[in-house]
């Protein structure tokens, strides 16, 4: 789970932060409205990292769904109580 949400949390956050400490540059629009941008982390390669993160998480859903539990699916008996 820690590297799932590790994978997604720098993806998403760290990468983000370095694109906007380094003071990516947006160029004014273009013709016909196309925007151009130039990230200093390839948007690829976050999408990687996220995609990455999600399949962790993904296999581990599966992984605790295929699993039985450790106590053979029953609860702990109740402790009597002194009435």
């Amino acid at each position: 789970m820690a590297l799932g949400g590790g994978l997604v949390f720098v993806g998403v956050a760290v990468m983000g932060f370095i694109n906007v400490i380094a003071g990516a540059p947006h160029l004014p629009v273009e013709e016909e409205g196309a925007i151009v941008a130039t990230p200093v982390v390839a948007p690829e390669l976050r999408a990687g990292l996220i995609a990455a993160g999600l399949g962790v998480w993904f296999v581990y859903a599966l992984y605790t769904l295929a699993t039985p539990p450790a106590d053979g699916g029953r609860d702990a008996p109740a402790a009597p109580t002194d009435d």
